[in-house]
C-alpha cells in the first residue's frame, strides 16, 4: 500500500500536559509515556507544524504576505498566536509517532526486507538533497531516518488490521464491492465549444457542432439496439477517432486560410523578392576580369554551360585508366604477401566477402523484418486495446471535504452528475450533454466486468481499496492510543527552538 499519510487532523485531548522544570538538557523535546522524544524529531514535526500554519494563513487572508514574520506573529490561527498553534500541532504529530512506535513494538510487527530497503533509498535520496537544510536546523540524519521509518511502521499496523485476512477480518469481496460503489465507468466524447483562439464559437457555428454530435449520438444509439453495450464500445472508439479528425481538419482549414490572408495582404512583396532570388545574376567585366573573384566567375560558368559530350567522353576515360593502374598496384601489393598468386588471392577474397556480406545483409534483412514484426503487433496491440477510451472516475465524498470548491470533477459537474444517476438498467446508454462551453455525449458500463486481476483488480488496487474504506477507522484507533499518552515538555527545548528562527 502507499505510504499512509501522517495523521494532521486534531487528536483526541491529551490525558495530561505536564511541565519539567528545572530541565536545561535540549537535546530531548518531550517524554509520551515512556518514550523520549529527540529534539530533531520534534524540530522535524515544529517545522511541518509552521509550513502547514503559513499555507493556512494565506488560504484564510490572501493578501497576507507569509514571509513577513512581523505579520505572521501578529496572526492568529484558531484562536492561538502562531507560534503556540505550531507547538501544539507539533506535540500531536509527536504524539502519533509515539503512538506508532509502541503499537508496532506491542504487535510484535518487524520491518521486512522491501520496507527496509525503500527506507535506505529515501534515506539516501531525501538526505543528499535536505541534508544541509535539515542540519541547520537541528535534525540529525538519525532523528529524520526515525520520523521516515515511522511511516512505514505505521502502514504495517494499518496492514495488520485492515489488509485482506487481517485482525479485522476484511474480505476480498467486501473490498471488491467497495470498489465498484466507489467507481464509475464511463466513455465520453468532449465537443469543445472554442476556435483555435479560444473564443467561444459564434451561434451558427455551435449549431454545426450540435448536430455533428447528434449525428454522433444516432450513431451510438443504433449500435445500441443492434449489439448492445458491446457494440456501443466500438462505435464510441468510432466516434472519438471521427471527431479527432474533424478537429485536424477544420484546424487545417483555419491555418490555410490564415496563410492566404497573409499572403494576400503582402503577396507583390514576397513574389518581387522571390524572383530577384531566383533570377540569374549576369556578371560585369570588371568582375570577370578581376582575380580574386576569379573562383566565382568560373562556378558561374560551370554552372551555366554544360560540358559538351565529347569532354565528359574524355573524362571518363581518363578516370577508367586511372582506376585500371591502382587495381594493378593493388594486385601487385598483395602478390607480394602471399604465396597464393594474386589473381586467386582477388578471387579468393572477393568470394569470401560476398558470402560474408550477403550472409550479414540476410540477417540484417531478418533482424529488420523483426523489429518491424514487432513494432506492427505493438501497434496492434495500442490499436486493439479495448478500454483506450475509457475512464475509471472515483466517486467524490463530499463529507471529505472542508471546502466543496476544492472538489475537482471529472469530465465536469453536470456530467458527473449525470454518470452518477445512472442506473445499472441503463448501462451503454448514451446521453447528450449541453454546456455554455461544451458538449458531451456520455456512457456509463458496467464495471463488474472489468474486475479483474490483470485489469482494474489489481493488487494495487486492493491495498487502495483497503485505505479508502478503512482508513477512518484506522485514524479512530490511532486518536485512541495517542490519547492514552501522557506528555511531558521539556520547556528548556520549547523556549529554545523558535519556529520562526528556521533557515528554510
Amino acid at each position: 500500500m502507499s505510504l499512509l499519510k501522517r495523521i494532521t487532523a486534531g487528536l483526541t485531548a491529551l490525558s495530561l500536559v505536564a511541565v519539567c522544570t528545572g530541565c536545561k538538557n535540549t537535546t530531548t523535546a518531550m517524554t509520551i509515556g515512556d518514550y523520549v522524544v529527540p529534539a530533531g524529531v520534534y524540530l522535524y514535526y515544529l517545522n511541518s507544524a509552521y509550513s502547514t500554519a503559513l499555507s493556512q494563513l494565506a488560504e484564510e487572508n490572501p493578501d497576507l504576505d507569509t514571509t513577513d514574520i512581523k505579520a505572521v506573529k501578529a496572526s492568529v490561527l484558531e484562536g492561538k498566536d502562531v507560534r503556540t498553534w505550531c507547538e501544539d500541532k507539533a506535540i500531536e504529530f509527536c504524539t502519533d509517532f509515539v503512538a506508532t512506535e509502541k503499537k508496532f513494538d506491542e504487535l510484535g510487527l518487524v520491518l521486512d526486507a522491501d520496507a527496509q530497503t525503500n527506507i535506505d533509498s529515501m534515506m539516501d535520496y531525501y538526505w543528499a538533497s535536505y541534508e544541509e537544510t535539515m542540519t541547520e536546523n537541528g535534525i540529525s540524519q538519525e532523528s529524520f531516518k526515525k520520523v521516515m521509518t515511522s511511516s512505514y511502521k505505521s502502514e504495517q499496523i494499518f496492514d495488520y488490521y485492515y489488509a485482506v485476512g487481517g485482525e479485522e477480518g476484511v474480505t476480498d469481496e467486501e473490498l471488491r464491492q467497495y470498489y465498484i460503489e466507489n467507481n464509475i465507468r464511463a466513455q465520453y466524447v468532449t465537443f469543445d465549444l472554442h476556435d483555435g483562439d479560444g473564443n467561444l464559437l459564434k451561434s451558427e457555428e455551435k449549431a454545426e457542432i450540435k448536430a455533428l454530435a447528434e449525428e454522433y449520438q444516432k450513431r451510438v444509439e443504433d449500435a445500441y439496439k443492434a449489439g448492445g453495450a458491446d457494440a456501443v464500445m466500438t462505435e464510441m472508439d468510432a466516434v472519438q477517432e471521427d471527431y479527432a479528425a474533424y478537429k485536424e481538419s477544420v484546424a487545417a482549414a483555419e491555418t490555410e486560410a490564415e496563410a492566404e490572408a497573409e499572403s494576400a495582404d503582402g503577396e507583390v512583396v514576397v513574389d518581387e523578392t522571390s524572383a530577384v532570388l531566383e533570377a540569374p545574376r549576369i556578371l560585369t567585366a570588371e568582375e570577370v576580369s578581376s582575380p580574386e573573384d576569379t573562383t566565382e566567375a568560373e562556378t558561374a560558368e560551370d554552372t551555366t554551360e554544360p560540358e559538351t559530350e565529347a569532354e565528359t567522353s574524355a573524362e571518363t576515360s581518363a578516370e577508367e585508366e586511372s582506376v585500371s593502374e591502382e587495381n594493378a598496384d593493388t594486385e601487385a601489393e598483395t602478390s607480394e604477401h602471399s604465396d597464393v598468386p594474386a589473381e586467386e588471392a582477388s578471387d579468393g577474397e572477393t568470394a569470401d566477402s560476398e558470402t560474408d556480406e550477403t550472409s550479414d545483409s540476410d540477417a540484417e534483412a531478418e533482424d529488420i523484418d523483426d523489429d518491424l514484426s514487432d513494432d506492427a503487433l505493438l501497434a496492434e496491440e495500442e490499436t486493439s486495446a479495448p478500454y483506450q477510451n475509457e475512464n475509471i472516475i472515483s466517486v467524490i465524498n463530499k463529507d471529505d471535504y472542508d471546502n466543496e470548491e476544492d472538489i475537482h470533477y471529472t469530465p465536469d459537474e453536470t456530467v458527473y452528475n449525470k454518470l452518477l444517476e445512472i442506473t445499472e438498467a441503463d448501462y451503454g446508454k448514451v446521453y447528450f450533454i449541453e454546456e455554455d462551453e461544451s458538449y458531451y455525449l456520455v456512457v456509463r458500463y458496467d464495471i463488474t466486468q472489468r474486475m479483474t486481476e490483470d485489469d482494474l483488480w489489481t493488487e494495487s488496487a486492493v491495498q487502495n481499496a483497503e485505505y479508502g474504506k478503512y482508513y477512518d477507522a484506522f485514524e479512530a484507533k490511532m486518536d485512541e492510543w495517542a490519547s492514552a499518552l501522557t506528555v511531558t515538555r521539556n520547556e528548556a527545548s520549547f523556549k529554545r527552538y523558535d519556529p520562526y528562527e528556521y533557515n528554510f
